[in-house]
């Protein structure tokens, strides 16, 4: 079996957060924005950039762009 204790990167950090506070699963997510759960995962813990999924992910959480700016960048 595969590890998975990747740690998340600060904008995964700021998505599981926002996913609790919308009571949503990661996979409810990644089916809203067209992504595998895994792929999503890779994104959150900073294995794939998952660039063209950003603008869909800042919509679908309803997420400030700013906040989202300065994690990707941390």
């Amino acid at each position: 079996m595969r590890s998975t204790n990747k740690k998340l990167t600060p904008f995964g950090k700021l998505i599981v957060k926002a996913l609790a506070d919308r009571d949503m699963t990661k996979a409810q997510l990644a089916a809203q924005i067209g992504a595998s759960p895994q792929y999503l995962s890779y994104i959150l813990t900073g294995t794939r950039s998952g660039e063209k999924y950003l603008p869909v992910i800042i919509t679908a959480l309803e997420l400030d762009p700013h906040k989202v700016e300065k994690a990707l960048v941390a």
